[in-house]
């Protein structure tokens, strides 16, 4: 496993605050408390959510909060965003002294578990909700997306968090769910849950391992994120049903059976492979691949070639580098498990350009000349053309003087060495009678 860009630190060092250097550590009662002298507008709008959210739910405490959501989890994965002198990083902070990082406003959970604690997407064990954050969002705002929350979609949020400018909608599980075996199911229902939230607000999607702020900790404006219950804990199997969302994971069409490609080869060619073998034995680091390549020409020249006789031919080149005093690096065993791997039906469509690779050897163009196929078939068409017009121009006056001596077309196309129908149509482009 690769090692984390940034090692964890200690509790005491994320906590230790700049400020003199001194250590700055508040409980999520102290931090809830007012900043003296008075709210900014921002610290404004906060409060008038506060006020608005408490009117219709009853507002968590930060620890109750948290152990709905993780229960009696040992070590929480805390996400430390970067700061002015700091980069962001990553802690693993016991359950009981989460709070010793709440005074700090860059400090975020996510809602989920990760193997050995380890926090990256593809370590992701399970998941204990999901999360639809709306930023900006003032009390006049939150109030038209809880009439479309609690008036339009099919499934109502456990939690609503006031995170300071923005809000969070929270889908909390009863249980938490293992990601393996499902997590197609549960990255297209975090995507549906967002988007039945789009269109209403300044939405920020994100997918399942992002952290967030969490109730008790501080905003970037001063003030302390909060929380409240506005319904029950969903199990995961309601929420697919609810959004439509199937546990398996879609089937996907198998792709129509192609062209079927049969080994064509000639011996000839294999024969030629060999002596070029025997002639420049393979260099250094080509020489396995040498006999795997030979697989591979063999299986294409089977119609002609014999797998017997071309297994022989492996010991033959074998030999022939021994006796040059090579260090072939590998046994004879070795070299006939290479032939074998390269002997089988994938070996039809493999390329010149691939064969030169594997053998070490100059690929050249083939006779296209680097033309593409169209243009080729142009100019291939070009010459044939040519080709007839001057056989045609060279065998005519022939044949209109032996036409004009009384000879058949028959007679005529024995003699010229074309077909019978060929003189006739040359006669007719000329006008010539031939009846």
């Amino acid at each position: 496993m690769k090692k984390q860009k940034n090692s964890p630190k200690t509790l005491h060092e994320a906590a230790v605050g700049q400020r003199n250097g001194s250590c700055l550590i508040l409980s999520p009662l102290e931090h809830a408390r007012p900043l003296q002298g008075g709210a900014s507008e921002l610290q404004r709008r906060f409060e008038e959510k506060n006020a608005l959210l408490g009117q219709r739910f009853v507002q968590v405490s930060p620890e109750e909060y948290l152990s709905r959501i993780f229960g009696e989890k040992e070590v929480l994965v805390v996400v430390l965003g970067s700061t002015e002198g700091e980069r962001g990083t990553v802690i693993r902070v016991p359950y009981t002294e989460v709070w010793q990082l709440a005074w700090r406003d860059n400090a975020y959970i996510p809602y989920a578990d990760f193997h050995r604690n380890y926090y990256h997407s593809r370590t992701l064990k399970s998941v204990r909700a999901f999360v639809v954050d709306v930023d900006g969002a003032d009390a006049v705002e939150l109030e038209k997306l809880m009439r479309y929350v609690w008036g339009v979609l099919p499934a109502e949020p456990s939690y609503v968090v006031n995170s300071g400018v923005g809000v969070h909608f929270v889908y909390a599980l009863s249980r938490p769910v293992e990601v393996q075996g499902l997590r197609y199911a549960l990255n297209e229902l975090n995507r549906r849950i967002q988007e039945a939230f789009a269109g209403i607000g300044r939405l920020d999607k994100h997918p399942l391992v992002h952290p967030y702020r969490w109730p008790g900790f501080r905003t970037k404006i001063g003030t302390t994120a909060t929380a409240f219950q506005a319904h029950g804990h969903y199990d995961i199997e309601e929420l697919l049903e609810v959004f439509g969302v199937k546990a398996d994971k879609p089937v996907r069409k198998r792709k129509e059976q192609g062209v079927l490609y049969l080994p064509r080869g000639k011996r000839a060619f294999f024969e030629w492979v060999l002596r070029r073998l025997f002639r420049n034995p393979p260099i250094p680091g080509r020489r396995h691949n040498s006999f795997f390549a030979l697989g591979i020409i063999a299986y294409k020249c089977k119609r002609e070639v014999p797998r017997e006789e071309a297994r022989e031919a492996v010991e033959m080149v074998y030999c022939d580098i021994v006796r040059y005093r090579m260090d072939a690096g590998f046994s004879l065993e070795e070299a006939y498990e290479a032939f074998e791997k390269g002997y089988n039906p994938k070996a039809v469509t493999v390329t010149w350009k691939y064969l030169c690779e594997l053998l070490g050897w100059e690929y050249m163009p083939n006779k296209r000349n680097k033309r593409s196929r169209q243009d080729h078939l142009k100019y291939m068409s070009a010459i044939r053309k040519a080709k007839v017009d001057f056989r045609r121009n060279e065998l005519l006056p022939r044949v209109v003087r032996l036409r004009a001596e009384g000879r058949s077309l028959r007679e005529i196309a024995r003699e010229v060495g074309v077909s019978k129908n060929t003189v006739a149509r040359w006669l007719n482009n000329l006008s010539v009678p031939h009846h």
